[in-house]
Order: structure tokens, then C-alpha cells, then sequence
């Protein structure tokens, strides 16, 4: 670790780099399994302003992560992957979230801190609907209404399960549900102890049954701490006694995402608004029209692919634990062949804020339809240094031209087969199809003048049904998105 590497807060960190250095506390790990690679171990980090990262570490560096990183201890982190934050129930609220990689450093740290970083939610906030429920939360308070554990079939196999109420220090009461193991640590402290029963449950998701909002575990996410040491847990010792026994009232509600898995040809898919996408509630084939407004600058414009499966390459800082010079080609680690390769290219992924009528949204557009909307290869753009980008600003001139002011080009979102468009956290698109680059005609509108969406979209229908009109696009091919 460099002594005089610059340490950045979590809050600033962004994904057009690797090379960024983090002094950050590990407040909670636990394992994940997932239908794809493995185990992976997730990490919560924070940083001395209280705010909170989460961190993903796949199988192949659990190992040596474990044994650099310790509960509650300081950490210099530097060199990792950024990328955007996702999931049905995050832990954080931050917008990215980081990943161990091939070249990550992890190093003690000299910063000393005891502060927890909990950060409570009132039960009326919970109770109204004000918070969102895609956010994990941290709640205390006393256990009430406590019902036996029990054992119920789930996926075919016995699962315990026990539902209570927690009672905050304002007399405010929500119905919780624990499961599996998070039940039968409640059963065994209960049995345990005599005094009020004061639960600090972390990372918890809110969930309903019955028209009543329900605390309960995130899976394994969640961190449950009984009779803690806080603040809060002494003035509710103060205030409640603890003979208010009674039934609780709610279970569990499993949220599933709907989607639909199946092909339809474009030219039966519906176009649609920005907005209309916006507000959908399942995932769909769609059409847009749109002006590009800017560049997502928090971003890098390329990444270096593998030339042979064409996966994402990560550059490492050394090669083979020697110094790597100026002039020499560095070493990558390739993300699918999970190998070292040096046979890698500039890619476009471009990051775009589009607009209609209607709305904004965020746009993806990786190499294949890039290089086709820019006009040549990202290799051409690239300027040969394998250097980190500093000033994600700084974009070459053909990516400057793609935004546009007036409507004076139009991208059209279209395809022939396999349309897919997913909204990212209410606020981003991701297409594949086809796209095709249009010019405004100048000599058929007035300037500084723009026609409704409505208008277009009926223009648009028309054009594509007219046996008289063809209509003059640029179709691209759009290749699908998938996460690095």
C-alpha cells in the first residue's frame, strides 16, 4: 500500500475506475449462494461519515479475504471494481456497490473508531409507507405478543418460524417474523433471560400480510443483537415493563418479480413513453424515441474486453508480482474464462441520459451498437494508456457528439428479434434490439419547435404500416446486457 495514496470517502467513489483507496470499518459479512459461480461472501463497509458500501467478494478470493478482514476492525482497501447497486433488498442505500478482484489490496489501518453506525428507523415511518421497502433497515426495540416457535414446511423442507411485536419507546408496535436461524436465536435468548427482551434487528426488510406492514429477515442478510448496550435500549428499559404478552398478528409476504420469457416480433411490440416505462410494474418488450441528453459521467465510456470471448478483462497492477514499466502491456484478468489474458480491446459501454416528452431515463449501449452510433471502433478513440481514467469527463469528441439539443437526432429503439428492456431502480434502461439513428428534417419543422409524443408515436404507427412510405432508418444491432 502506498503511504501516500489518496483515500477517498464511499460517497465519492465511482465506477469509471478500479484504482480508487477506501478506509472503511467491516460492520456485518454473511454467505450467499446463488445459481451461478458459487458462493459469494457479502460484506458491509463503512466509513468514518457513517456511510455504507456493500461489498461482494466471489468464490475464488474468500479465502484470502477472510483472513485480511475482521468484525468491527479499520481496513485501507484499494483496488476494486464499481458497478451499480441492484437487487430486490439492498442493505445500503449508496447507488454503487464494490467487488473484490484479482488485484484488490486490503492493509490495517491506523484510524480508530468504536461507533457502530446503526442507523434506526422510527416505526411510523415504517408503518406509513414513507420508507422504501427495496432498502434493508436497522430497528430496536422490546419483544411483545410473542408466539411459540414453530415449524412449518417451506420448499418441502422444515423451517422454523416465530412471530412477535416489537414496541418502540414512543408506545408504537410492529408486527415482526423471524425464520430459520434468526428464530431459533430468539427462542434460545429467550429462555435465557429474565429482564425486557431488547432486540437491535439489523439489515431487516419490510415486508406486508394482510394489508400489515412486517419486519422480518432479509435471508441471511440480517444481523439480529439481543439486550445491546444503546441508548435506546436503556430508555425502553425505563419506560415498558415486560408483562404485555399477547398473539402476533402477520407472516411473512413473499414478493416475487414477474417477468415474461417469451419471444415476440417487433414490429407487434408496443412503443411507448418514458414515463409509461417508468410506472410499468413487470418487465416488457417496448419501443422508445428519445433525444440523448447527456453522458453518465460517474462512468467510464469503454472497458477492455476479452478479444476471444469478448467478457470483460480487468487490468491487473502487477505482472506476476514483479513491477510492471510504462511501456510494457499489462496483464488482464479475464471475468469469464477467470484466467489471465493479455489479448484484450477497448469496448464501448456507454452510459446515456435520454429523454422524451414525457421523461428521463438512463440508457446502456455496449460495443456492438456503439461503434455503430459513434461511427468507428472504441480502439480508435481509445488513447493507448492503460492508465486509470482520472477525469471521466473528458470524452472523446465523436461521444460528444451523440448529445444532441432540439431534437436534432432521434435514437429509436427498434428491433427484429429478442427485444428486451429492463428499468433499473426506477431510473435506468437497458436495451437490447436494434437501434436506428435518424436526422430531424429541417425543411418539415419549424425551429425550436418539438412534436408531442403522441403525435409521433402515431406518426410512427402510421409509417409502419403504410404500404406508400418507407421509412429510411439506420437499423444496428443491439447485443443483450449482461452484468459483469
Amino acid at each position: 500500500m502506498t503511504k501516500n495514496k489518496n483515500i477517498s470517502l464511499l460517497n465519492a467513489i465511482k465506477p469509471y475506475k478500479q484504482g480508487w483507496c477506501i478506509q472503511v470499518k467491516l460492520i456485518h459479512s454473511w454467505r450467499q449462494k446463488t445459481n451461478y459461480g458459487g458462493d459469494t461472501l457479502e460484506l458491509i463497509f463503512a466509513d468514518e461519515t457513517g456511510a455504507k458500501i456493500l461489498c461482494s467478494c466471489k468464490m475464488n478470493y474468500i479465502q484470502r479475504t477472510q483472513r485480511k478482514l475482521r468484525l468491527g476492525e479499520w481496513r485501507l482497501i484499494e483496488t476494486f471494481s464499481v458497478s451499480q447497486a441492484g437487487g430486490q433488498y439492498r442493505p445500503t442505500n449508496h447507488t454503487y456497490k464494490i467487488s473484490i478482484i484479482e488485484d484488490t489490496s486490503i492493509s490495517p489501518s491506523s484510524y480508530e473508531c468504536d461507533d457502530n453506525f446503526l442507523s434506526f428507523s422510527s416505526f411510523e415511518e415504517i408503518g406509513n409507507g414513507t420508507l422504501k421497502t427495496s432498502f434493508l433497515i436497522d430497528v430496536v426495540g422490546q419483544v411483545i405478543s410473542l408466539r411459540d416457535v414453530q415449524s412449518v414446511q417451506v420448499s418441502g423442507k422444515d423451517k422454523k418460524k416465530v412471530e412477535f411485536r416489537l414496541l418502540d419507546i414512543n408506545g408504537q408496535s410492529m408486527a415482526c417474523c423471524l425464520w430459520g436461524k434468526y428464530a431459533e436465536q430468539l427462542e434460545e435468548h429467550l429462555q435465557k433471560s429474565n429482564d425486557p427482551n431488547m432486540v437491535c434487528f439489523r439489515f431487516a426488510k419490510i415486508g406486508f400480510y394482510k394489508g400489515d406492514v412486517q419486519v422480518t429477515n432479509a435471508f441471511d442478510a440480517s444481523l439480529i443483537q439481543f439486550d445491546p448496550e444503546l441508548p435506546e435500549n436503556l430508555a425502553l428499559k425505563l419506560r415498558v415493563s415486560n408483562d404485555e404478552f399477547a398473539l402476533a398478528l402477520t407472516d411473512a409476504k413473499k414478493q416475487k418479480r414477474l417477468t415474461k420469457d417469451h419471444t415476440v416480433h417487433w414490429n407487434n411490440v408496443e412503443m411507448k413513453s418514458i414515463s409509461e416505462i417508468m410506472m410499468a410494474t413487470v418487465e416488457d418488450d417496448c419501443k422508445i424515441i428519445c433525444s440523448i441528453e447527456r453522458m453518465d459521467t460517474d462512468w467510464s465510456w469503454f472497458y477492455f474486453g476479452h478479444n476471444s470471448c469478448k467478457s470483460k478483462a480487468l487490468i491487473l497492477k502487477s505482472k506476476e508480482g514483479g513491477i510492471l514499466f510504462s511501456n510494457e502491456k499489462p496483464l488482464f484478468w479475464c471475468t469469464s474464462c477467470h484466467t489471465k489474458v493479455t489479448s484484450v480491446a477497448p469496448k464501448y459501454k456507454l452510459h446515456m441520459v435520454v429523454k422524451d416528452d414525457t421523461s428521463t431515463c438512463k440508457l446502456i449501449m455496449l460495443d456492438s451498437v456503439g461503434k455503430l452510433i459513434v461511427g468507428c471502433e472504441a480502439e480508435e478513440l481509445w488513447d493507448g494508456s492503460y492508465d486509470e481514467i482520472e477525469d471521466p469527463t473528458d470524452l472523446p469528441q465523436p461521444i460528444q457528439d451523440l448529445v444532441v439539443c432540439s431534437g436534432d437526432k432521434i435514437l429509436q429503439i427498434e428491433s427484429n428479434s429478442d427485444p428486451m428492456t429492463h428499468v433499473m431502480d426506477g431510473s435506468s434502461i437497458m436495451s437490447g434490439g436494434e437501434v436506428s439513428v435518424s436526422e430531424k428534417n429541417s425543411q418539415n419543422s419549424s425551429e425550436g419547435t418539438s412534436t408531442p409524443f403522441s403525435k409521433r408515436k402515431e406518426k410512427y404507427e402510421l409509417d409502419q404500416n403504410s404500404t406508400s412510405k418507407k421509412i429510411c432508418s439506420k437499423s444496428v444491432k443491439m447485443e443483450k446486457i449482461k452484468d459483469d
